[in-house]
C-alpha cells in the first residue's frame, strides 16, 4: 500500500479531518492533501511525528511504497551534489579572497 492510501487509512481509522490532521501536525490542510494524492511527500522529521500521531512504526507507514522511496534517493543524490558544488565555491571563494587580499604586497 502506498504511503498516500496509509495516510488516508490511519485518519479515517481515527475519524479525522484533513484540517484535524493539519491542526496536530501544525501544517497547513493543503499539505496533507497533497501528501495523500502523492504530489508531495513530508519530510523525515515531519515522517517521525506522523507515526507518532497514528501510533504506528515508520517501517509501517514507508513500507512498500517504492515511489516514495525512490524519490528519496533521488533527493538525497540532489543533495549530495548541492554540498559538493558549495564547498567547492566555498574554496574557490577563499582562494579569491586571499588573491585579493595578497595582491597589493605580491610584485607582479
Amino acid at each position: 500500500m502506498k504511503f498516500a492510501d496509509k495516510m488516508k487509512l490511519y485518519r479515517y481509522q481515527k475519524g479525522w479531518t484533513q484540517q484535524d490532521v493539519a491542526e496536530r501536525l501544525l501544517i497547513s490542510r493543503k499539505t496533507i492533501s497533497s501528501w495523500e494524492n502523492s504530489r508531495s511527500y513530508p519530510d523525515i522529521f515531519m515522517l517521525v511525528q506522523i507515526s507518532d500521531l497514528y501510533h504506528v512504526s515508520l517501517d509501517d507507514l514507508l513500507r512498500e511504497d517504492h515511489e516514495m522511496i525512490n524519490n528519496y534517493k533521488e533527493e538525497h543524490t540532489m543533495n549530495k551534489r548541492v554540498d559538493k558544488i558549495f564547498v567547492l565555491c566555498y574554496f574557490l571563494n577563499i582562494i579569491g579572497a586571499v588573491v585579493i587580499v595578497l595582491k597589493p604586497i605580491l610584485p607582479f
